[in-house]
């Protein structure tokens, strides 16, 4: 089990008004990376959300991404992940960004690709939640091609049309590109990062939302690819927010809170896109633990107190969130992989919880849970 980190750069704003500022968000998150390097962890990956004031300022992950690559020597730079549908990336932007964060990383880089799943993000750039599936779709087929080809032989398809004969510079450090990865929920996702030889980036909730049997629907069918890129990659990743410190009380006193309320921000950006039929598969099992879910945009309210108690141990017993002492930590973990994955991201930076707090979760979490894995 390889174990990583994913920042969403959160920075909720009863935070903010209790005086934390996107500065302090950002420099506190490159020391936790710059720790994490330090305790063992492999990797760190970064979302591309736009727009979702309460849960994530993470809008240009290349350009934090290289201010990681420039404060570390070892941790692969992930892209957890850049959103491919053409109006908000196009794909030329995406593979030169991509490329020259592999030279200024030395060849670090791990490239993960999504659609985006909220009407916040996808309504402000314009983009009909039906056609975003066959967006990335288009996009995630030419950039491997425009990272190996000298000369790029041209695309024409539903949504970009791209003369041939244009030079991409630069290209990649990795030959002949970095390995390329998906974000899966809905489960014909799964299917589809095995059948395009794609690693798995699972943004699933918990255990107990048949994520074992997708897993293993998503390793059967990685054997019969047809990569996408110029070869397979059959890692499996799995992620969820994660707090851990020496008394199990406690983390879920500070960390099991902090969840809760990272989580219930989402509802308040889906705006009606389980509606739409682009979305409809991934509607079926979006109901969330904590709060049941809503196909309408919310007000943004903390959720009560009542409501967290009952949410996190829930959260908890589902292995939704990694929060708890060492000994539960490595429960949940365990669970994990033994439903197929060989890579745990954590999300650590998140809700009320302090930088201190922080990093002491990922100093237990390093010095207790990881060498049970080992």
């Amino acid at each position: 089990m390889k174990f990583g980190l994913l920042y969403e750069i959160a920075l909720p704003r009863q935070v903010e008004a209790g005086g934390k500022t996107e500065y302090d968000a950002y420099w506190e998150a490159i020391e936790q990376i710059r720790f994490a390097e330090e305790l063992g962890f492999h990797s760190v990956w970064a979302v591309e959300h736009h727009f979702l004031e309460d849960l994530a300022r993470c809008s240009s992950p290349e350009v934090f991404l290289s201010a990681v690559a420039q404060h570390t020597e070892r941790l692969r730079i992930g892209h957890g992940v850049v959103l491919l549908p053409s109006p908000f990336n196009h794909p030329w932007r995406v593979a030169e960004r991509a490329a020259t964060l592999d030279i200024l990383s030395n060849g670090r880089v791990e490239f993960g690709s999504g659609r985006s799943i909220t009407g916040e993000e996808l309504g402000g750039f314009d983009i009909d939640p039906n056609d975003s599936k066959a967006m990335w779709d288009e996009s995630v087929r030419i950039i491997p091609r425009m990272w190996t080809e000298h000369e790029f032989s041209g695309h024409e398809g539903q949504f970009v049309n791209i003369p041939p004969g244009r030079v991409m510079v630069p290209k990649p450090l990795q030959k002949p590109h970095p390995p390329m990865w998906m974000a899966c929920t809905s489960p014909s996702s799964y299917e589809t990062a095995g059948r395009y030889g794609l690693g798995l980036l699972s943004f699933s909730a918990g255990l107990d939302a048949g994520l074992a049997k997708n897993v293993n629907h998503y390793r059967q069918t990685i054997r019969q690819a047809e990569p996408v890129g110029a070869f397979v990659n059959e890692a499996a990743a799995a992620f969820c927010t994660m707090h851990c410190r020496p008394g199990d009380a406690l983390a879920r006193e500070r960390g099991g809170k902090s969840a809760v309320l990272h989580l219930s921000f989402m509802d308040q950006y889906y705006g009606g896109i389980f509606q739409t039929k682009g979305y409809s598969e991934f509607a079926q099992a979006a109901a969330t633990p904590y709060a049941g879910g809503t196909n309408e945009p919310t007000e943004a309210k903390a959720p009560s107190d009542q409501l967290i108690e009952a949410g996190h141990d829930k959260l908890i017993s589902s292995a939704t969130i990694c929060v708890g002492d060492a000994e539960r930590c490595t429960e949940i973990v365990g669970r994990y992989q033994e439903a197929g994955f060989d890579h745990y991201l954590a999300l650590v930076q998140y809700g009320t919880l302090t930088h201190e707090e922080t990093m002491e979760s990922l100093r237990t979490f390093a010095e207790k849970v990881m060498p049970n894995f080992a």
